[in-house]
């Protein structure tokens, strides 16, 4: 039989510990209990998760220090309530010291008198089966005997130190549980059709303010496209190089000889400049004018602020996703 190894001295400090384990986003939960003389008790914990479904268990941890530690020990119930996107206050105000955490709270007694606390996603009723100490905190395992969910709700999530109330969930209509109907009909599920009418949905409105400056829609993509050329890293807007009409093609959509034609035109009526490339006679560049950077950025302001409205109802991590997705999808990855 071979010698019993032992754990090697970490190599960490405590705090390097902390910042590690804060790099795991959990839910965020507040476990409550009435003592045996009516008295309630309550914390915030992150430290909650499943253990077995048959029998119905989960855990949390405590710190032995903890002042709390005799009122979960103790008793033989207690109650986990797990906090929605919007009780990120409630999660702070039981994580305090020295402040009554319980007034004002909103809650209902328990089959087994742990408080049940209003508007959480999720509550589970536990009988106090087990405690192991291990280190400086002590592991509860609770057989759970009632649990409720709320539908159509997001939790509060904990990463890194900080809460997070907007994600994925923030705002959904259905139920993530429920099975999504499908009918086999092609029109309404492709994503080349879908792409399609989103497009149409951006640039419906947006048409007016393109034909208002005199523009096609190749012509205004060229000056968007010129106009973050002007604005490169290291590039002052004045002393743009230019962009070659081959990039500018494939940056805007369309065939080359279609863009030369094109930004020919809009040399003469003064939104762009042509020259040649220093380093290639046989190259031209195109830079914006004055006149075209202006046209530019007054239809990327009306861009921008038709882009928020487009997208009021959905919480600005959604919108980054979305953009994410997108992007990914367009390069081809």
């Amino acid at each position: 039989m071979s010698p019993a190894r032992k754990a090697l001295p970490p190599d960490f400090s405590p705090r390097d510990f902390r910042v590690a384990l804060g790099m795991f986003a959990t839910g965020v939960t507040i476990v409550t209990a009435r003592t045996a003389s009516g008295e309630l008790a309550g914390l915030t914990a992150s430290s909650f998760n499943s253990v077995s479904l048959d029998p119905p268990l989960v855990l949390w941890s405590l710190a032995r220090a903890a002042g709390s530690m005799a009122a979960f020990s103790n008793g033989q119930h207690y109650a986990i309530n797990v906090l929605a996107a919007d009780q990120q206050a409630l999660a702070e105000r039981f994580a305090a010291r020295d402040v009554d955490r319980w007034q004002g709270v909103e809650f209902v007694e328990g089959f087994s008198g742990a408080p049940l606390l209003k508007g959480c996603v999720a509550s589970f009723e536990c009988f106090n089966r087990s405690q192991y100490t291990e280190g400086d905190h002590v592991i509860f395992v609770g057989e759970v005997e009632r649990c409720t969910r709320r539908a159509h709700a997001s939790p509060l999530l904990y990463h890194g130190g900080r809460f997070y109330t907007e994600h994925p969930l923030q705002d959904s209509q259905a139920d993530p549980t429920a099975p999504q109907p499908t009918d086999g009909r092609f029109v309404g599920s492709y994503l080349g059709y879908l792409l399609g009418q989103a497009n149409h949905a951006v640039y419906r409105d947006f048409e007016n303010a393109i034909t208002a400056q005199g523009l096609t829609h190749i012509a205004w993509r060229v000056l968007a496209v010129l106009h973050d050329a002007a604005l490169a890293p290291g590039e002052p807007a004045t002393q743009s190089p230019g962009v070659a009409i081959g990039q500018l093609a494939h940056d805007v959509l369309a065939k080359q000889p279609t863009v030369t034609k094109l930004v020919q035109r809009m040399a003469e009526e003064g939104l762009v400049a042509l020259h040649a490339d220093p380093a290639d006679q046989r190259r031209t560049l195109v830079t914006a004018t004055p006149t075209g950077q202006a046209a530019a950025s007054a239809l990327i302001a009306q861009a921008r602020q038709q882009e928020t409205t487009l997208l009021a109802r959905w919480s600005a991590s959604e919108a980054e996703a979305f953009k994410r997705h997108l992007q990914k999808l367009a390069s081809g990855q």
